[in-house]
């Protein structure tokens, strides 16, 4: 009797590969500065900063601060500076580079979002996304040469519901293999406009965290927000920051589904770098109620 053979495919797609771009050329010059909030001069953290529609930035640190490199062809290039509750800023670069006050001032943006309260008896639950975390496909989310460079960058779904009139209850996202001691990422939230993300449809930041290598499902509690949803949106997962003890090349992966004729997963590998659409099904999933 012969005996049957099984083997076992296991496929790995950097999210790198994907997106991340090539080293900078000799030239580079380096964009260097502060982000602090205009009526009090109060540094402000993780706010996004990079050339606008390409793939150079990164987002300020806890106070404030944020350096990134460009080639001297981006000179002609525009600067564009954004975060929840501040109006978004466009400065040219060339301009940037050459003046004195590396200081750049953010007005806050004053929006109260309503409060919705759901009035019927028993609420309806609605939950959309991928439920399963099979470990066949996998993708990394973070640049695997340079940690560094993956600051900034936001990989997500996009999401669709009849309904008009929704609340988004929680978002899960699933993580098959990490070993980062500590992960910090930022959720944003988009309305879709043209196939594409949009606006972000939320006036807070909100942030999650993975800590002690932790694998398997985080669950990210948005009762408290009253995020409004209506029909399609996008939920994405920004990575802000991290730190890695072991000695060894950095691992985050995600299981994902191969979708080649249905593009839903969005991907940009700087905070103002133009999206790209990518035939994969990420393990995360929302709950919706109504």
């Amino acid at each position: 009797m012969k005996s049957k053979i099984f083997i076992t495919v296991f496929f790995v797609l950097p999210f790198y590969i994907l997106a991340f771009p090539q080293s900078l050329p000799q030239d580079s010059l380096s964009v260097k500065g502060k982000i602090i909030q205009k009526d009090n001069s109060q540094p402000l953290s993780y706010v996004s900063i990079g050339i606008l529609n390409q793939p150079l930035g990164t987002l300020t640190d806890t106070l404030g601060n944020f350096n990134f490199q460009i080639s001297k062809q981006n000179l002609k290039d525009t600067l564009q500076i954004s975060m929840v509750g501040y109006f978004s800023m466009k400065i040219s670069v060339k301009e940037f580079i050459e003046r004195k006050e590396k200081s750049i001032k953010l007005n806050v943006k004053i929006e109260e979002l309503p409060k919705i309260v759901v009035t019927s008896g028993k609420a309806n639950i609605e939950i959309i996304g991928r439920l399963r975390s099979g470990k066949f496909i996998q993708v990394s989310i973070h640049n695997k040469k340079s940690v560094g460079e993956t600051i900034g960058s936001e990989m997500g779904m996009r999401y669709k519901t009849k309904q008009t009139n929704a609340i988004l209850k929680d978002f899960n996202f699933y993580i098959s293999a990490n070993n980062f001691n500590y992960i910090k990422y930022r959720l944003n939230i988009y309305s879709v406009k043209d196939d594409m993300p949009d606006t972000l449809i939320i006036n807070k930041q909100i942030f999650m965290s993975v800590i002690d290598y932790k694998t398997g499902w985080t669950k990210v509690d948005l009762e408290d927000y009253n995020i409004k949803i209506n029909r399609d949106f996008i939920v994405t997962v920004q990575w802000v920051e991290s730190r890695m003890d072991k000695k060894e090349n950095p691992v985050t992966l995600i299981p994902v589904a191969m979708t080649p004729f249905s593009k839903n997963c969005y991907t940009r590998i700087a905070s103002q770098d133009k999206w790209k659409k990518v035939g994969i099904y990420l393990s995360n999933y929302v709950t919706l109620v109504y």
